[in-house]
């Protein structure tokens, strides 16, 4: 049908609007963050990226129930002031075809919020802790901030570079303090320098014009040495893996957050159900929130519809915080909280039917 298409349509038009504002405001507070963590040297730069794709996740859970409410009111909305909606029951189409184009975009944005919830966010927190850890137990040297002096993970050793450009090193700075295996303190002193990796994955260092002195003050006994190329080879430190006790909930698959017995567990499980069940649950809400009158302004429908949709996710933040602390059931309120606006929506939705109508007009001239 031409009219079902052409609601379809536009709802999508105005979701993904939405959607890609809604995820421009959020990537870009979630790259400030980032990039506030790179410039502290607590990451490294190469993981910049990785880590806002893999963040996308976190922005997805509130975003997408979010921007197919927000579509629907806006696009709904409009029609309604511009008479369009009018118009089309004027031309004999039922409103039930409203209810089947939200229906058929319930659908595939439930798809998406559940593999979101469900797949991809467990995925991708758990890979921004290890790629976090593992650049931890295996810092790289071109991604050492220039002009700091800084301490390498295990202790033993202080790196300054002067300047740093993708894989080449300017003036490098290195003073083992803590050496191994019995060997004495030592700097080493190098013009210039360059990273690289091998076929195996270690990373390989080459320092140019490099003087390395070796020895202790209180013994005076140092070894001085010049190399036109100092090579070092870096080997990777195995990650070790993740205790399950130690595991986030927000990292567990479905099946394992249900055999997990705790009650942050708990909380994460109906915390992800209450994520799925929003998506038509608010969008049967917004449906007649919808409805106005070209006569009105758009905020009269706006600010209640926004309103009713913070107060949903503030109790249901509020209900996965305190459950995990064992302070509230999660299943009795998430059943409450849910069936408390299913009512509303039901309310909502039937105020203008029929039955409803005569039902006023009874009370009214009784």
């Amino acid at each position: 049908m031409i009219i079902r298409r052409y609601l379809v349509k536009e709802t999508l038009k105005t979701q993904g609007a939405i959607l890609f504002i809604l995820l421009l405001i959020f990537f870009s507070q979630k790259l400030i963050r980032i990039l506030s963590s790179a410039i502290e040297g607590n990451i490294p730069r190469d993981l910049i990226m990785p880590l806002l794709v893999l963040g996308i996740s976190n922005m997805a859970d509130l975003i997408l129930p979010l921007s197919l409410f927000l579509g629907i009111l806006v696009t709904f909305g409009r029609l309604y002031s511009d008479s369009e909606m009018v118009a089309m029951q004027a031309c004999g189409v039922k409103k039930n075809l409203t209810y089947q184009v939200v229906f058929f975009l319930c659908i595939l944005t439930c798809a998406l919020t559940s593999i979101n919830c469900l797949w991809f966010g467990p995925w991708s927190s758990l890979k921004q802790d290890q790629l976090i850890e593992n650049a931890k137990i295996n810092p790289s040297l071109a991604g050492l901030l220039a002009g700091q002096f800084q301490q390498t993970p295990d202790g033993n050793s202080v790196i300054y570079i002067n300047s740093v450009n993708n894989n080449a090193l300017d003036k490098v700075f290195i003073a083992q303090i803590n050496p191994k295996n019995n060997q004495r303190p030592s700097i080493i002193i190098a013009n210039k320098g360059k990273t690289g990796h091998d076929d195996e994955g270690n990373q390989i260092i080459t320092l140019e014009d490099a003087n390395r002195y070796e020895g202790t003050a209180q013994l005076k006994d140092f070894r001085i040495s010049n190399f036109h190329n100092y090579l070092g080879i870096i080997k990777p430190k195995e990650l070790d893996s993740i205790d399950d006790e130690k595991t986030d909930v927000q990292q567990l698959s479905l099946t394992n957050l249900i055999q997990t017995k705790t009650l942050k567990a708990e909380a994460e499980f109906y915390w992800r159900l209450t994520l799925i069940i929003s998506v038509p649950l608010m969008a049967f809400l917004v449906i007649p929130l919808s409805v106005s009158n070209p006569r009105q302004g758009r905020l009269a429908q706006i600010l209640p519809a926004l309103l009713l949709y913070l107060i949903y996710f503030l109790l249901a933040s509020s209900i996965k915080a305190n459950a995990g602390k064992g302070r509230l059931d999660p299943a009795l309120w998430f059943y409450i909280i849910n069936l408390i606006y299913f009512i509303i929506a039901l309310f909502l939705n039937c105020w203008d039917n029929l039955f409803m109508r005569k039902l006023r007009l009874k009370y009214i001239a009784s």
